[in-house]
């Protein structure tokens, strides 16, 4: 994809596996929270959409989701559209759910939000419909898909954790040479590469951007621990069984920040990246427009600004706000991976790292 700043590029969106096991399987519906004040009015070219799928008798909102712990941004979109059911569903078996849906005819699903690897190849299977959300008009270039299948609402940074009892922040670790410094050895974590996840897109940004090295890579293999659940690996962080971690979910470990555990992140410049998925529409969705307005909504300053003070993520709409004490977005530089080479990137990379952590 082409970029359209010096120091801001396209990061690939995170594959749907790894992101389920970051925030586990959610309710179909949002949960309820305490009374909030009354949302202010849509603006005019949202409520023109909203009273194009009430007219059209749609009452419910489907969307197939990586992300069902989102749960104050869906709670939000529910409250400004209450006539409008939504229902975000996670679910780990998306080819196969929409294969059954196309073959029997009876669609469910409206969209999609999910990885870039997953959109390649729904695209491919013809899953989805070209669809650009008028709000969607001022992102950069490198969070849209040039067809018009999809955009990227939001990136996640995925970055170095470290627990405040174990280490003092002057002696968190910021290059590689101090990371995988022997007295480290032991004392460090990271999730297992599974070849299409953001800890394995953290390898293909790095290595290609010549800020990973390969006998680094083995080093991070024979110094480190590896787990299977991200959920582990943070709750371990949590409890001082480790002292860092490696590519762990800022998003996650900011909500363990604000319950009370020791834990803190850091953005060394060749660790953090951002990964973050794409939103689409499905081909023959039953409810078009409510899925039309839920896209448009997403891009809106209200939206953005829940991304960044709720989700702890960094929305893509110019001026959105950075999650607060994340560093700005346009400090993060990574390489344009183009859209139609994504799978085959991973590909590459799965062979490296399957080889290293046999």
């Amino acid at each position: 994809m082409p970029d359209t700043h010096t120091s801001r590029r396209w990061p690939l969106a995170a594959a749907l596996a790894g992101l389920l096991l970051l925030g586990g399987c959610g309710p179909d519906a949002p949960h309820e929270t305490a009374a909030r004040a009354p949302a202010a009015a849509p603006p005019a070219e949202l409520q023109a959409l909203y009273d194009q799928a009430r007219r059209a008798g749609e009452k419910e909102l489907v969307l197939y989701t990586a992300f069902p712990e989102t749960v104050e941004l869906w709670q939000a979109f529910q409250q400004d559209f209450p006539e409008i059911r939504f229902k975000p569903t996670a679910t780990t078996q998306l080819y196969t759910r929409l294969a059954s849906e196309a073959a029997s005819g009876n669609h469910i699903g409206d969209l999609v939000l999910t990885g870039y690897s997953e959109l390649a190849e729904l695209v491919r299977q013809g899953r989805l419909a070209r669809d650009v959300p008028a709000t969607s008009d001022t992102i950069p270039a490198a969070y849209r898909d040039p067809a018009g299948y999809f955009q990227q609402p939001w990136v996640n940074a995925f970055t170095l954790a470290y627990n405040t009892r174990l280490l003092r922040p002057e002696e968190v670790p910021q290059t590689w040479p101090q990371i995988l410094d022997p007295r480290f050895k032991g004392r460090f974590a990271h999730v297992r590469f599974v070849g299409a996840s953001p800890f394995d897109a953290a390898v293909v940004l790095l290595q290609e951007e010549g800020k990973l090295s390969d006998a680094q890579l083995q080093a991070i293999h024979d110094n480190g621990g590896v787990s299977d659940n991200p959920g582990t690996l943070t709750a371990n962080l949590a409890q001082g069984r480790t002292d860092f971690v490696l590519w762990a979910p800022a998003q996650v470990v900011a909500r363990l920040r604000d319950n009370g555990a020791p834990v803190a992140l850091s953005f060394p410049a060749d660790v953090a990246i951002l990964y973050g998925p794409g939103v689409a529409s499905l081909r023959d969705a039953p409810h078009p427009h409510a899925a039309r307005l839920f896209k448009n909504w997403l891009f809106t300053p209200r939206a953005q600004a829940i991304i960044a003070d709720k989700e702890y993520a960094y929305g893509t709409a110019p001026n959105a706000p950075a999650p607060k004490g994340f560093p700005a977005i346009d400090s993060f530089v990574q390489k344009s991976i183009p859209f139609d080479q994504v799978n085959a990137y991973f590909d590459r990379y799965r062979e490296k790292t399957q080889a290293i952590w046999r």
